[in-house]
């Protein structure tokens, strides 16, 4: 440094540099605060608080000292010197240096619109013993510099004794001025607005805060002499169980916040209250997750949900930014590593009271059937006692979940309306209704799915039993699908229901494709594969449940009529005649009242259902069903064949379900009309489906009648070569061909045969549902299979059309089912030969 001019100022040293040029605030502040560190550094006994002070002005020479009137001189003259000799001097210490914020001045306006913060008062015996400062201080009363004597009282002021405290603080200077140090310390009272800082302190005297275990925890020592009553939580209503999970020490809940006690001494954590809610693993996300509620100022309790992965890490810039994102941002890096301690500290209290409650995206069965999620209630079976949880579904599924599956009503007032099922004379009714109480117990029979379709004309009541059927779990006017949707949308809801019923409005409006695609689909219990946008592929949604449909046609009539049915399709679907009624012919009062009272009761009824299930536990359901699967034939009168397994089990899961809910008192009326007429739709469902048999034959007429304008007639007449149909040449592909034979010009074709293209046709038949090999079979039993013992032939051979040989599969058109086409090759034969006589003449 260049020579420095130097002061005595009656009881010490000055040190000056004159510089040659003036400097502003903002542009001295860096130099003042470089020169403070290297002091500092080199360990000078200097008092490096007044260094930085730019308020501080030069005492005069010749003026005496007013604390010991000794006079001031000069010592050492110097000349004045750069302002960048100084800089390249303290460069190493300017770069070093912490970025200055300058101190704005504020109106008296603004200083009266400030917020302030409530301090309460400090112990001083403790903060005097836990400060290294302040301890300092009183045991070095000669040698504390007046900017920590200024600082010891900013602090004295807010202790429990503030005067007392400020005097006995002060009493072993030489120079003691009680009224002064009162005086002083009322001063700082009115000019600040809390007690004296660390970093004040820390600035005043550099080393004196040095190796304090305190240091960055805490922004002032009177903190070190606070504490707080502890206080229970309170004002909860989003879980009734949050009180079962004490505090972990050596956190406390106060008045003010939550606060974590460090030798005696109480540090902030965060200003509200918090609990933990549950721990478990997101079904969407993939990964365990942690909830908790806390109590956010003018909003009152949220909920605050993270990875779990994040109460470990040790980058806690991904903490911080994950609570920022739900709202809280705390004071400083220690107060965020406080949180996260006690975060992750609750969630050990919990783990060791509660079990893992994981976030799914689905409803119904859970943890091997020891769970049942209802809505945002999650049913737990644990040692025989049923409890009842609200649970935060995942994200794609909590607003559906807590809309669909919501309760309104009264059980009783359910319970005491079923009863116009008997009155009304309504067993069909009782039956659909009955098919709600059954889909929570199919998941028992390892069936995925069946469908149930009411078909009947208008007045019949058909979509007020649906909405009474989604009733009994939650709004039925939100969980009835409409009739307008897409096979996907279909599916992802069918996903969510998973065990608990789906009904559809009409059905019939879907094409014949779709109908049968959807009845196979719904029994498989899971969607179709599908790619994510990244080519991977997606978990598909699954399920095990009922789909109760309405429609104003028979789906078996519309499969049969379109050429589509085939065994398994039928065999999956479950069809209810539901005729007119008079309760809905006469007048539209009645149907009104009916809906008007289910939309305004419902819920209720699933919330005893599954509580009496969840208390029964799954061994006795599966030995439930088991006893009135044996119990059914007896009781009813009645067997089933091996295909109709289908159809056997959903009546004996309705009857079940149904002598389950009134048994428990959720349903009033008796049933086994019900019962009956659902086994008379079964005797007429065997006869639909014996009458409209649709078999090997049937699907090669369809098939011819389908790709008619792929085909190609050869003409084979004895003695003469084969000649071509060249009224019926394909212009695009070949995949059938006749050959007709018949001995002379004058006979009627008597023999042929059709060979098809048997990758056309396989997948054709796959698309159809048919499976090839019993295809073939059939027409073997049938002998109508004629196919080449090469199996290949050449489609366009004796025509203009050059191809190679393919796979075929031929059949014989002499057949009695098939005589038909033979009679069309002759009319088409002479009216091909009229046609050229026409146009000779």
């Amino acid at each position: 440094m260049p020579k420095p001019m130097v002061v005595f100022s009656g009881n010490g040293l000055h040190v000056y540099w004159i510089l040659k040029t003036d400097l502003t605030p903002e542009e001295w502040m860096p130099l003042a605060h470089a020169l403070k560190a290297a002091v500092v550094a080199k360990n000078f006994e200097v008092d490096a608080g007044l260094m930085t002070n730019n308020a501080l002005v030069l005492r005069p020479l010749g003026t005496h000292n007013h604390k010991n009137g000794k006079e001031v001189k000069l010592l050492i003259d110097s000349p004045s010197v750069d302002i960048s000799d100084i800089m390249s001097a303290l460069g190493y210490y300017m770069n070093a240096a912490p970025e200055i914020k300058h101190k704005v001045e504020q109106s008296s306006l603004l200083k009266n619109l400030a917020a302030t913060t409530e301090f309460p008062p400090a112990n001083p015996i403790t903060v005097a013993k836990k400060c290294q400062q302040i301890d300092w201080a009183i045991n070095n009363p000669e040698e504390v510099p007046e900017p920590i004597w200024y600082d010891l009282l900013g602090v004295a002021a807010y202790c429990s004794t503030p005067e007392e405290t400020a005097k006995e603080w002060s009493s072993g200077y030489s120079g003691y001025d009680p009224t002064e140090t009162v005086l002083k310390m009322q001063r700082w009272k009115e000019t600040t607005t809390g007690p004296a800082t660390c970093d004040k302190f820390d600035a005043d005297r550099p080393n004196g805060c040095k190796g304090c275990k305190f240091k960055g925890k805490i922004g002032s020592p009177a903190r070190l002499g606070v504490q707080y009553d502890e206080i229970p939580l309170k004002d909860v209503t989003l879980d009734s169980n949050a009180n079962q999970v004490p505090m972990p020490k050596p956190f406390k809940r106060t008045a003010s916040g939550v606060k974590i006690s460090i030798d005696e001494t109480d540090l902030d954590v965060c200003p509200f209250d918090v609990y933990p809610v549950s721990y478990g693993k997101d079904e969407d996300l993939g990964y365990e997750v942690v909830r908790f509620h806390w109590n956010r100022k003018h909003h009152g309790w949220q909920e605050l949900k993270m990875r779990q992965a994040l109460l470990t890490t040790e980058k806690r810039n991904d903490f911080s930014a994950a609570i920022a994102d739900q709202g809280i941002v705390l004071a400083n890096n220690k107060q965020t590593e406080y949180f996260q301690l006690m975060l992750r500290s609750y969630m050990n209290e919990l783990r060791q009271m509660r079990a893992m409650t994981n976030l799914y995206s689905t409803m119904g069965w859970k943890e091997n059937y020891s769970q049942f999620v209802l809505g945002n209630r999650l049913y737990r079976n644990e040692n025989g006692v049923v409890s009842c949880e609200s649970v935060t579904l995942s994200s794609s599924s909590q607003r559906l979940g807590e809309e669909l599956y919501s309760t309104k009503g009264s059980l009783d007032a359910w319970r005491d309306f079923t009863k116009l099922l008997d009155k009304a004379d309504m067993p069909h009714h009782k039956f659909a209704l009955g098919v709600g109480f059954a889909a929570p117990l199919l998941s028992f029979t390892g069936l995925k799915g069946l469908t149930i379709s009411l078909y009947g004309p208008t007045g019949g009541g058909k979509t007020l039993i649906q909405l009474w059927q989604q009733s009994i779990y939650g709004a039925p006017d939100k969980l009835h699908f409409a009739s307008k949707f897409t096979l996907n949308s279909l599916f992802n809801r069918l996903g969510l229901y998973n065990n608990l019923p789906m009904t559809i409005d009409e059905m019939t409006t879907m094409n014949d494709k779709e109908v049968g695609d959807f009845i196979y689909w719904v029994t498989q219990g899971k969607d179709k594969a599908r790619l994510s946008r990244s080519a991977e592929e997606r978990e598909s949604k699954e399920w095990s449940t009922t789909v109760t449909i309405s429609t104003n046609r028979s789906l078996m009539s519309k499969l049969y009529s379109a050429g589509l049915e085939t065994d398994a399709q039928i065999a999956r679907l479950f069809e209810l005649n539901i005729p007119q009624h008079k309760l809905f012919t006469h007048s539209t009062e009645a149907g009104k009242q009916i809906y008007n009272f289910i939309h305004n009761n419902y819920g209720v009824a699933g919330d005893m259902f599954i509580r009496n299930l969840m208390e029964l536990g799954e061994h006795a359901i599966r030995a439930m069903i088991a006893e009135a699967q044996a119990s059914f034939s007896s009781r009813y009168g009645v067997t089933f064949a091996g295909h109709e397994r289908f159809w056997e089990h959903l009546i004996i899961l309705v009857d079940l379900g149904l002598r389950l809910a009134n048994d428990w008192g959720i349903v009033d009326f008796d049933h086994t009309d019900g019962i009956y007429a659902a086994l008379n739709q079964v005797d007429s469902m065997k006869v639909d489906a014996a009458s409209n048999k649709f078999d090997a034959l049937d699907m090669v007429s369809e098939y011819l009648n389908e790709f008619s304008d792929t085909a190609v007639t050869i003409m084979h007449i004895k003695g003469n070569k084969p000649t071509p149909d060249f009224n019926r040449i394909p212009r695009n592909d070949l995949r059938i061909r006749f050959d007709l034979y018949k001995n002379k010009p004058s006979d009627i074709f008597d023999k042929g045969t059709v060979l098809l293209d048997r990758t056309h046709l396989r997948k054709w038949l796959s698309k159809h549902g048919v499976d090839y090999r019993g295809f073939v079979e059939d027409l073997r039993r049938e002998k109508a299979l004629a196919t080449p013992k090469s199996e290949k032939a050449s489609l366009g051979k004796d025509t203009p059309i050059k191809l190679g040989q393919t796979y075929v599969v031929g059949v014989n058109l002499a057949h009695p089912r098939l005589q038909g086409v033979l009679d069309e090759a002759d009319r088409a034969l002479e009216d091909a030969t009229l046609g050229s006589m026409s146009v000779v003449k």
